[in-house]
């Protein structure tokens, strides 16, 4: 009895032992697979990252890649707007349009799906009244988005333009509450005429079926620099870009493997 005892926990102990040691294989499996997957992802976002900035350089639009972020930064020399105004400054709407005409070109390469566009093209919304819609490029410059030399694995998730401001408070009596409202009405119009000049570019879903381009704002919190001198800066717009991982990765990879690993358990089991 004592024997059989002492072999059935010895038993127990070692085909535990084997199941620890498979798990610690496919866990180490499974981490290394994701350290793959995130380079794959850094470099995907980066290539995206450089057509776009690369096409808005050759358009003379200074711009900042902030690669480990994913964010495309636009100087302010590229959109920046007035103090306290939600509208960039005039001699900006052009490169507002350049940049709805880069976004364009690459970014339905790293995407999902897309749907028809709302709303046509080049017609003011009557609240847009204090916009003009002359910044827009000719509809015999766009081109097709060529994705053959960039098959995209990870897709494009969320497209932020986020907004941002100075840190000086908003006057007392405008139509803004403070510098968060401030930011988010100054993203919401460039969402606005980067959708009025290409309006392809609002129809643009993500795996969930979701609009790709969004916006949020953050007020004086995220500051360019903090050198009072060139607090212009701050008043600017970023693009941030959100990556999800392809469905072929550890989504339906890691449940592959544990089922396999069960399998194999119920085959082994005297």
């Amino acid at each position: 009895m004592g024997q059989g005892y002492l072999a059935t926990v010895s038993d127990l102990i070692s085909a535990l032992l084997f199941v620890f040691i498979i798990l610690l294989a496919v866990f180490a499996y499974q981490l290394t697979n994701a350290a793959s997957e995130l380079a794959s992802a850094g470099a995907q976002r980066n290539r995206m990252l450089d057509e776009i900035s690369s096409r808005l350089e050759d358009a003379g639009i200074v711009v900042e890649v902030l690669y480990d972020q994913g964010i495309l930064r636009l100087s302010n020399n590229a959109v920046n707007f007035p103090s306290g105004s939600e509208i960039p400054v005039q001699e900006h709407h052009a490169n507002v349009g350049l940049l709805a005409g880069a976004l364009a070109e690459v970014v339905p390469c790293y995407v999902s799906a897309h749907r028809t566009h709302t709303h046509p093209a080049n017609v003011p919304r009557e609240q847009d009244n204090a916009l003009t819609i002359d910044y827009c490029r000719p509809p015999e410059h766009r081109e097709t988005p060529d994705c053959r030399p960039s098959p995209a694995a990870w897709r494009l998730e969320t497209l932020l333009i986020e907004g941002h401001t100075d840190a000086v408070p908003v006057a007392s009596g405008r139509r803004f509450l403070d510098n968060l409202e401030l930011s988010s009405m100054r993203a919401a119009t460039v969402h606005r005429m980067i959708a009025d000049c290409e309006p392809n570019i609002a129809g643009l879903l993500n795996s969930e079926h979701y609009p790709v381009l969004s916006t949020s704002g953050y007020g004086h919190t995220r500051p360019a620099t903090l050198d009072p001198a060139l607090d212009s800066k701050n008043r600017r717009i970023d693009l941030r870009f959100l990556l999800e991982p392809p469905k072929t990765s550890l989504d339906t990879k890691g449940p592959a493997i544990q089922t396999d690993l069960r399998e194999r358990l119920e085959r082994d089991r005297p």
